[in-house]
């Protein structure tokens, strides 16, 4: 690009070049409309053509929107970004504000820096991290040449993110194929060399650069990158005093401890590495904490069908062209020069962390990509569906697509491990709303509406081939595809008549007129089918085993707990009751007010699932009933008061849909977020500030809807360990709806509503 009168966008008028690399320009530029000057990044590698080009260019919108959401007085502030035609081809830009002043790299080149001000500036870093990892950020790569010293003394922090374009080796539905460079050989810390950076990652490395400002050098010298890995993974650190004699005894307390190899040893947060680092400079009081606000983002090359953005190896040419500057003086500027540390040959396979689609950051093993796959399936609806959209079992993905007032019903199906499509088939109806489809010994059972018996029809395919077993109609009343697991028999009814039915071929196992004296009301639990009208039989063979006048189960599911079954039932002061039964005679063996709600304002869906109030043998009560003012947590086995959780309904807005178990906890939505609490004392584990948790067991999806302008609203998520809350990985979907994850070993597979289906290991 060298037509300096060129505007992108029909609103930014290039003036001059700051700076050129292998990956882009960055000019200097007039924003017409505002009549304000800025700074244009035109990336010119992801010019061009077709569809690895397209979906290059939406992945870097992607992650630049990401960037752009962080509003910080120390982080350069992004104004705008979209796409424009050059000579090139398509190209996306981003407009920032326009700095004056120089990059830190130049000031370290002049020699060490006085205690104070590299107090003051590693401060002001701290501040910056402070607001990137609250909201699940890491920068990777702090070094002096992503710090900029404004004209005014301030510190910015550049290139969270925006660097990491496309990987132009992606290919297919690939998102990344190489992974890429996350940081820079000479200030990379020991856990992000292995590829699991976390927080304090980025405080080791600014402790690098601490020491390079007090002394003049790194605390470290190799003659390459795998040079410099292997003495962060192994070298004791140098006390900066004795780089550079002089300097104090405080600022080898403090560097050393940053340079710490295990994470656990340094600074919690960069919170409170801001605030030793301003007592260390005679500051004593913290700056404000940045006013939030909703960032001005133009995406218009990243709606629809585009895919999320996936990192990509960062260049020397690409991290020239990075840092954001307007000359300092009519000489014109301070030069964009950089350390050529970044990673070549055998370094690659040491350093190398793999790149996220969707993600901002991640972590995982370094030698593979944390998007194993993705597919792109049209016609999806994961808002208008009660059942699951994504079921894996025996090493296949099954997708369910189409929505439930469209004739559209197709499953698709793929390999979990390569994403393979394996086959897919059209059912020619519209799902049902309650439910629509499982997978059970082999075969997909699918159920879809048939408006010319104005029922339902049940079809049944084999899982691996997508073979055509057999159909059935239904009538309304049993519109329903409850599998009892343990004998894996399909339960249907039909005018009071129950039956088992083989799922791979249709054919009746056994059957019991359930229609007198109530309707053909059933609910599964464990090993038995529990009928309305009180009586159990065994799931496998249809017998008979116990029968309990009075005994009303409600909602659609029993769960079992040692020895026992675990019903909501009619209550006895309170509408409905918590109850637990022997399962092999049906006695009581405890019984808790549940809920409150008058039973004619309950809803069809107002009976929470009880495997998400069961964790081990604890069982949780989260709505007020009885006596009961807080969330409640009981020995399952003998219906005894174990503990409660400190806050009360009022205080935190507990809804019916408000908690769901976990391996070994629960998690409840609070007024201030979400908690997870230990199942067998009630601690609580971590907290998170989202406002809506989805649960695989081991892991939870934590996420929200975000939006920059009216028509730009996306979901912003993360996937953590339910056992510690550690991130393991964020990023964002192209859509506000997501679907239920499941859980296949390390990986979770997720639909999101724009249509894409996405693998990612963990």
């Amino acid at each position: 690009m060298d037509d300096g009168d060129l505007i992108l966008a029909d609103r930014y008028r290039l003036v001059r070049p700051l700076g050129r690399g292998g990956m882009g320009e960055v000019w200097e530029a007039q924003d017409t409309s505002l009549r304000r000057p800025v700074a244009v990044k035109v990336i010119s590698v992801l010019a061009g053509g077709g569809s690895r080009a397209d979906e290059a260019r939406a992945r870097f919108l992607r992650e630049a929107r990401i960037t752009a959401a962080l509003q910080h007085p120390h982080i350069v502030t992004v104004h705008d970004l979209g796409e424009a035609t050059t000579g090139q081809g398509t190209t996306p830009f981003l407009v920032m504000e326009l700095l004056r002043g120089e990059g830190l790299d130049a000031v370290v080149r002049r020699g060490p820096v006085g205690e104070e001000e590299v107090a003051r500036w590693g401060a002001q870093v701290c501040d910056a991290l402070g607001e990137a990892h609250a909201a699940g950020i890491l920068h990777r790569d702090i070094k002096p040449a992503n710090l900029f010293v404004a004209a005014s003394g301030g510190l910015k922090v550049l290139d969270f993110g925006i660097a990491r374009a496309a990987d132009p080796s992606a290919t297919g539905d690939r998102l990344t194929h190489t992974g890429f460079m996350v940081g820079t050989a000479a200030y990379m810390a020991p856990e992000q060399a292995r590829g699991r950076p976390e927080q304090r990652s980025d405080l080791y490395s600014l402790g690098c650069v601490l020491c390079e400002l007090l002394t003049g050098r790194l605390p470290f010298d190799a003659p390459d990158t795998l040079g410099y890995v292997t003495a962060h993974l192994h070298d004791p650190p140098p006390a900066p005093s004795s780089l550079l004699p002089g300097v104090s005894a405080p600022w080898d307390r403090l560097v050393g401890r940053l340079l710490a190899k295990d994470p656990r040893e340094r600074y919690e947060s960069a919170t409170v590495l801001a605030d030793e680092l301003r007592c260390l400079g005679g500051e004593r009081q913290a700056v404000p904490a940045a006013r939030r606000y909703t960032p001005t983002v133009a995406d218009q090359g990243a709606r629809g069908a585009s895919s999320p953005p996936s990192a990509a190896p960062v260049s020397d040419d690409l991290a020239a062209a990075s840092t954001v500057q307007a000359p300092a003086g009519p000489s014109g500027g301070t030069g964009m020069s950089r350390r050529s540390l970044l990673m070549r040959g055998a370094g690659v396979a040491a350093v190398a962390v793999a790149g996220g689609a969707a993600a901002m950051y991640l972590t995982g093993d370094p030698e593979r990509d944390p998007v194993a796959w993705s597919q792109r399936i049209a016609d999806v609806d994961v808002i208008n569906s009660d059942g699951p959209n994504v079921v894996l079992a025996d090493g296949r993905c099954h997708v369910a697509a189409g929505h439930y007032y469209k004739e559209t019903a197709a499953l698709h199906t793929f390999d979990v491990a390569t994403g393979k499509r394996l086959w897919t088939a059209s059912l020619n109806a519209a799902w049902s709303r309650e439910t629509r489809f499982t997978v059970v010994g082999g075969t997909v059972l699918a159920l879809t509406q048939d408006s010319e018996n104005k029922g339902g029809l049940v079809h049944a395919f084999d899982a691996a081939t997508g073979e055509r077993r057999w159909q059935k109609s239904v009538s309304y009343s049993a519109m329903r595809l409850d599998v009892h697991r343990p004998s894996g028999l399909l339960i249907t009814g039909e005018d009071g008549y129950v039956t088992g039915v083989d799922p791979r071929t249709g054919a009746s196992r056994w059957g019991i007129d359930a229609s007198s004296p109530y309707d053909a009301a059933w609910l599964l639990a464990g090993d038995l089918v529990l009928f309305s009208d009180g009586t159990a039989v065994l799931g496998k063979t249809g017998k008979e085993l116990w029968t309990r006048s009075g005994f009303q189960p409600l909602g659609d599911l029993a769960q079992p707990l040692g020895e026992g079954l675990l019903c909501y039932e009619a209550g006895r002061k309170d509408p409905v009751d918590l109850v637990c039964r022997k399962a092999d005679t049906g006695e009581v063996m405890w019984r808790s007010p549940f809920q409150k709600t008058r039973p004619d304002q309950l809803r069809t869906d107002a009976f929470q699932p009880l495997d998400e109030l069961v964790s081990g043998t604890t069982v949780f009560l989260p709505l007020a009933a009885g006596s009961r003012r807080k969330p409640t947590a009981l020995n399952g086995l003998t219906g005894e008061q174990t503990w409660t959780y400190g806050s009360s309904y009022q205080e935190v807005g507990l809804e019916t849909r408000a908690t769901t178990s976990v391996a070994g906890g629960f998690v409840l939505l609070t007024g201030s977020g979400l908690v997870c609490l230990a199942a067998d004392d009630g601690t609580q584990r971590w907290h998170a500030d989202r406002q809506r948790a989805q649960t695989t067991g081991t892991y939870a999806l934590l996420s929200r809807t975000e939006q920059a302008r009216v028509l730009q609203r996306w979901t912003s998520a993360r996937i953590v360990g339910v056992e510690h809350g550690r991130t393991l990985w964020t990023g964002q979907f192209d859509s506000t709806a997501i679907s239920e994850p499941a859980a296949s070993g390390d990986s979770i597979v997720v639909l999101d509503g724009s249509g894409t289906l996405w693998a990612v290991r963990v």
